[in-house]
């Protein structure tokens, strides 16, 4: 992709921002000119113009690395196989949605009564089945329950923009609080210490159901673990489009040797084992749309950001 392209890119991401600064300056310079307003948005194109001149600058000690490609796509290659109860937040959502079709995810039960997932997970939702305890994807012999919910149990972030991985983080209300055992256990989130600083080249664990590889076919139905580093976040950043990535509500993990999380891993759980417990430290959202094995990162919704948010929704559950 040259330059030109990724700046394409770069301005259609800031349309909205254009917008809200129209509107706004609207609201309270009513009696200007149509020239000074000519003026502004001329200089609002400059400053969108050294933003990207300095991201490219910033990138260039990546470029060899870089996948210059758009990430929608989530993507566990590479992994292990999980043995019963080594992850037992973990949850497979089997999503409805409402033309009909349904939707691979997992999910991490955060609260006796509460799953987090993707927000992306739930666009266009009406309805889910939640398997818990398993290492077997959908399968009810081998889950501890089967527990069924609907659009009114989705509590999607309400600054998700319903595409994309900004704010891509929702919770399920669940119809009874789950019952506990080795192979069912709610997880506690990440302390507010484990921040960016924190967790930069810590060896971190991701877990799912989603395929084993880029190659069309190579399907999955057993749960699957991989080890990553969490990277810097600057690398990260150059790894995307400009504004793709956000320093504080996300979190990265290395994909170079072609591991990382696949189709069907979304929404899944990024954990930290620290001082004999496991902290759920990110919620799987995207990667490269070229696929897992291409060496990208996989970007995380960082739960840190969330916190006051998620416990305010969770406040009532036990």
């Amino acid at each position: 992709m040259t330059h030109c392209q990724l700046m394409t890119a770069y301005l259609f991401l800031l349309i909205p921002l254009l917008v809200i600064s129209s509107q706004s300056w609207r609201e309270h310079y009513e009696d200007t000119t149509e020239e000074s307003s000519a003026d502004e948005e001329s200089l609002m194109e400059k400053r969108w113009q050294l933003g990207y001149e300095n991201w490219r600058l910033r990138c260039e000690k990546f470029e060899r690395e870089m996948n210059k490609t758009s990430p929608v796509n989530t993507r566990i290659a590479g992994g292990e196989l999980a043995t019963s109860g080594m992850f037992p937040h973990q949850v497979g959502l089997v999503v409805q949605l409402s033309g009909g079709e349904f939707l691979k995810c997992g999910g991490s039960l955060i609260t006796l009564q509460f799953v987090v997932t993707a927000a992306h997970c739930l666009t266009d939702a009406i309805a889910a089945r939640i398997y818990t305890g398993a290492t077997r994807f959908a399968d009810a012999t081998d889950s501890a329950e089967v527990l069924l919910v609907t659009y009114r149990d989705f509590i999607v972030h309400p600054g998700y923009l319903g595409f994309g991985g900004y704010n891509d983080l929702a919770l399920i209300r669940l119809p009874k609080k789950v019952i506990t055992s080795d192979r069912v256990q709610p997880i506690e989130l990440a302390g507010e210490f484990m921040n960016q600083h924190f967790l930069s080249g810590k060896v971190v664990t991701l877990s799912g159901w989603g395929s084993l590889g880029d190659s069309k076919g190579i399907q999955n139905r057993l749960l699957q673990y991989l080890d990553e580093e969490v990277i810097d976040q600057e690398r990260c950043l150059c790894q995307y489009l400009p504004g793709l990535v956000s320093q504080r509500r996300h979190i990265c993990t290395d994909g170079s040797n072609g591991k990382g999380a696949c189709n069907g891993d979304s929404g899944g759980p990024l954990t930290f084992h620290f001082r004999n417990a496991s902290y759920l430290i990110g919620v799987t959202s995207f990667g490269s749309i070229e696929g897992c094995e291409v060496g990208a990162p996989t970007v995380y919704a960082r739960i840190t950001a969330y916190l006051p948010w998620i416990r305010q929704q969770t406040a009532t559950s036990n």
